[in-house]
Protein backbone atom coordinates (compact mmCIF):
# COMPACT_ATOMS: atom_id res chain seq x y z
CA UNK A 1 0.00 0.00 0.00
CA UNK A 2 1.22 3.58 -1.46
CA UNK A 3 0.91 6.51 1.27
CA UNK A 4 0.27 9.67 -0.77
CA UNK A 5 2.53 12.05 0.99
CA UNK A 6 0.91 15.46 -0.72
CA UNK A 7 -2.01 14.40 2.05
CA UNK A 8 -1.41 14.02 5.47
CA UNK A 9 -3.39 12.20 7.95
CA UNK A 10 -6.47 14.18 9.86
CA UNK A 11 -5.55 14.78 12.81
CA UNK A 12 -5.97 17.41 15.10
CA UNK A 13 -3.23 20.78 14.64
CA UNK A 14 -0.82 21.26 18.00
CA UNK A 15 0.82 24.12 18.38
CA UNK A 16 2.06 23.75 22.10
CA UNK A 17 0.70 25.67 24.95
CA UNK A 18 -1.34 28.41 24.62
CA UNK A 19 0.52 31.65 26.26
CA UNK A 20 -2.02 33.49 28.31
CA UNK A 21 -3.17 36.26 28.25
CA UNK A 22 -3.07 38.17 25.56
CA UNK A 23 -1.04 40.80 26.95
CA UNK A 24 1.66 38.20 27.30
CA UNK A 25 0.96 36.54 23.75
CA UNK A 26 1.20 39.75 21.98
CA UNK A 27 4.84 40.61 23.50
CA UNK A 28 5.95 37.21 22.09
CA UNK A 29 4.74 37.20 19.27
CA UNK A 30 6.84 41.17 19.10
CA UNK A 31 9.86 39.10 19.66
CA UNK A 32 9.56 39.27 23.40
CA UNK A 33 11.01 36.44 25.36
CA UNK A 34 8.81 36.72 28.40
CA UNK A 35 9.03 35.41 32.18
CA UNK A 36 6.54 35.43 35.16
CA UNK A 37 7.36 35.23 38.87
CA UNK A 38 5.83 35.00 42.02
CA UNK A 39 6.42 36.58 45.25
CA UNK A 40 4.07 36.92 48.36
CA UNK A 41 4.58 39.70 50.95
CA UNK A 42 3.45 38.78 54.28
CA UNK A 43 2.31 41.51 56.48
CA UNK A 44 2.44 40.40 59.84
CA UNK A 45 1.60 42.20 63.48
CA UNK A 46 3.85 42.91 66.42
CA UNK A 47 2.86 39.80 67.80
CA UNK A 48 3.53 37.69 64.63
CA UNK A 49 0.22 37.06 63.50
CA UNK A 50 -0.23 36.72 60.26
CA UNK A 51 -2.50 39.48 59.00
CA UNK A 52 -2.20 39.59 55.31
CA UNK A 53 -0.65 37.86 51.78
CA UNK A 54 -0.31 40.29 49.29
CA UNK A 55 0.73 38.20 46.31
CA UNK A 56 3.09 40.29 44.01
CA UNK A 57 3.34 39.06 39.96
CA UNK A 58 6.64 40.85 38.46
CA UNK A 59 6.50 40.08 34.58
CA UNK A 60 9.96 40.38 32.69
CA UNK A 61 10.54 40.46 28.75
CA UNK A 62 13.71 40.75 26.87
CA UNK A 63 14.94 40.93 23.14
CA UNK A 64 17.92 41.34 21.44
CA UNK A 65 17.72 43.35 18.45
CA UNK A 66 21.91 44.07 18.08
CA UNK A 67 21.49 45.07 21.29
CA UNK A 68 19.70 43.39 24.93
CA UNK A 69 16.12 45.08 26.11
CA UNK A 70 14.25 44.49 28.81
CA UNK A 71 11.45 45.87 30.79
CA UNK A 72 9.58 44.68 34.41
CA UNK A 73 6.44 45.06 35.31
CA UNK A 74 4.76 44.34 38.80
CA UNK A 75 1.37 43.60 39.45
CA UNK A 76 -1.21 42.21 42.19
CA UNK A 77 -2.33 40.00 39.61
CA UNK A 78 -1.15 38.14 36.49
CA UNK A 79 -3.15 39.77 34.10
CA UNK A 80 -2.25 43.05 35.77
CA UNK A 81 1.23 42.37 35.27
CA UNK A 82 0.95 41.20 31.82
CA UNK A 83 -0.77 44.47 31.03
CA UNK A 84 1.59 46.68 32.75
CA UNK A 85 4.73 45.25 31.07
CA UNK A 86 3.06 45.90 27.42
CA UNK A 87 1.93 49.19 28.02
CA UNK A 88 5.61 50.05 29.37
CA UNK A 89 7.29 48.34 26.45
CA UNK A 90 4.38 50.14 24.32
CA UNK A 91 5.98 53.64 25.87
CA UNK A 92 9.23 53.30 25.56
CA UNK A 93 10.00 52.32 29.20
CA UNK A 94 12.48 49.66 28.24
CA UNK A 95 16.67 49.80 29.20
CA UNK A 96 18.84 49.07 26.75
CA UNK A 97 22.17 47.11 27.56
CA UNK A 98 24.66 47.87 24.85
CA UNK A 99 27.57 45.90 26.33
CA UNK A 100 26.64 42.32 25.23
CA UNK A 101 29.18 39.88 23.21
CA UNK A 102 27.89 37.11 21.27
CA UNK A 103 29.99 34.12 20.81
CA UNK A 104 29.77 32.34 17.27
Amino acid sequence: MSMDLRRSAVRPRRHGVLVQPEDRRALERAGWRTTLDYRENHLRARDGRLLEIAPTWTAEAERFDGEVSVATAVGATIEEAWALLRSAIESGGTRTVSRVRVLR
